[in-house]
């Protein structure tokens, strides 16, 4: 393959990824009461429908997931255009001067963290967050067709959604969750995010080209997972170049949406 035709390729593959986003889905920032409900109701559907965990939140909110982390968190919500359906969800909670409730993640793991294979010492006390409550309807998870090498660290995972002639996976679906989630870090001005996570997902998103270490060894905590640190800047500068325009994308939706709120808002005074 000649240097031209490897040049085109790449630029067909991000306008393909992000082509695909637009058409199919949206990222919606969950910013009124209305979507909230939708949030709470399909966190209760995929975590205590679909995979039982049933210890989670309140369990006396008619069929909503619902703790007390969620009040001052934000919220995003996935939807697919066609059935006008919320797909996934994910939420950031920050710790900042204004919210300065501890993470869950420290309840949760219950040991100390380890810092050593990190540019970090120790978890700071504020300007940081936890991503949580990821969630992806079972219609739109893992399909047979995707091709997963979880724990070869080199498998080229975007060869898996941009291969020619094949209809594209919905294995990039967790990375417009994390891309929603990037973009509140950068908004709220938060440096660090922490989260519990399964370790074959994160070796997944490193392959996109997120900035994550593991500070800690796997648990039991609704599933086998490790606590992980990510980093906003970092991830931003080495996201894959169809995961950086598939970022770009989200990131406008959610800005857009916010500014039209805030005139909203502005307007009704």
């Amino acid at each position: 393959m000649n240097l031209k035709k490897g040049i085109w390729i790449a630029m067909l593959d991000r306008e393909e990824i992000g082509n695909h986003y637009s058409k199919y889905f949206q990222m919606i920032n969950v910013n009124t009461e209305e979507l909230r409900k939708i949030a709470y109701k399909l966190r209760y559907r995929v975590f205590h429908e679909e995979y039982g965990y049933h210890n989670l939140g309140n369990p006396l909110n008619n069929n909503m997931e619902i703790d007390d982390y969620d009040e001052y968190s934000l919220h995003s919500l996935l939807f697919h255009k066609p059935s006008n359906q919320a797909i996934g969800y994910i939420r950031l909670i920050p710790q900042t001067k204004k919210h300065n409730k501890s993470l869950p993640i420290k309840k949760y793991y219950g040991e100390s963290f380890d810092f050593s294979k990190t540019s970090l010492d120790r978890m700071p006390e504020i300007n940081i967050g936890e991503l949580s409550r990821m969630a992806i309807i079972s219609a739109f998870r893992k399909r047979l067709s995707d091709n997963y090498y979880l724990n070869q660290e080199h498998t080229n995972q975007s060869e898996n959604i941009t291969r020619t002639n094949k209809r594209y996976p919905v294995n990039y679906l967790p990375m417009c969750l994390i891309s929603a989630a990037i973009h509140f870090l950068f908004m709220e001005d938060i440096e660090y995010s922490f989260a519990m996570i399964e370790t074959r997902f994160a070796v997944l998103l490193r392959h996109f080209g997120v900035q994550c270490d593991q500070i800690g060894k796997p648990v039991e905590c609704f599933g086998i997972r490790a606590p992980y640190v990510f980093y906003r800047e970092n991830t931003y500068r080495n996201l894959t170049p169809e995961f950086r325009s598939l970022f770009d994308k989200i990131s406008s939706e959610l800005a857009e949406q916010s500014a039209i709120k805030n005139t909203l808002n502005i307007n009704a005074r």
